[in-house]
């Protein structure tokens, strides 16, 4: 039992095929750019409804869940022309806020 769950697995695992629910790159980018702008805010305590604000914010205002996430990051990580593309839209995205925090007075 053990060998077929074991073969299993490298199955899927090898698979390149994208799942049925991947998320589109556009979203992923906004979704990236969420999660990284909320990491950032760790320092503060943000408080919605009596809880802390977590990743599950931004699942909920995008409609996903965490498995679908999980499942479109790892297919992009297993394609990594288009990783780095969604990637480096986020850093471009990251630097055109930070420029334009930088010009309020």
């Amino acid at each position: 039992m053990k060998k077929y769950l074991i073969i299993l697995i490298l199955i899927i695992g090898c698979s390149n095929n994208a799942p049925e629910n991947l998320i589109s790159e556009e979203k992923m980018e906004s979704i990236i750019f969420d999660i990284m702008i909320l990491n950032s805010s760790n320092n503060y305590d943000l408080i919605i409804d009596d809880n802390l604000v977590s990743d599950e914010l931004i699942f909920i205002k995008y409609n996903i869940d965490s498995t679908q996430f999980y499942e479109s990051e790892l297919y992009y990580s297993r394609n990594p022309k288009t990783q780095f593309e969604i990637y480096s839209n986020v850093k471009k995205r990251m630097v055109r806020l930070i420029d334009s925090l930088k010009n309020i007075k």
